[in-house]
This record gives C-alpha cells, structure tokens and sequence, in this order.
C-alpha cells in the first residue's frame, strides 16, 4: 500500500497504471490457484510496461 501511495502522490498518470496492475495481479490470483509468486510477477510486469509504453 505504501508503495502505491507513492506512486500515486509522485505521478498522477501513473495512479491508473497501477490500479489496473493491482486488478490483474487480483485476477491472475484468483484464475490460477491463488500462486502469488506468479500474481504477482504477471501484475508488476504489466505495471512496468504501462509506465514504459504509455
């Protein structure tokens, strides 16, 4: 929570790229047997390329 605090205070933009990242990283959780490992990867990976795409 900490880190999405910052995220949205330092850029406003970035604020939706990581609330979609944190939607995918729940999705991807709940769809594949609750693997965090793999949640969480798949949803800082979208993250990353949000940031750097758009």
């Amino acid at each position: 929570m900490t880190a999405l605090h910052g995220t949205m205070a330092a850029d406003p933009h970035g604020a939706g790229y990581a609330l979609l990242a944190v939607a995918v990283t729940v999705g991807v959780h709940l769809a594949f047997g609750r693997r965090t490992i793999l949640s969480v990867g798949i949803g800082t990976a979208v993250y990353v390329v949000l940031l750097n795409a758009l």
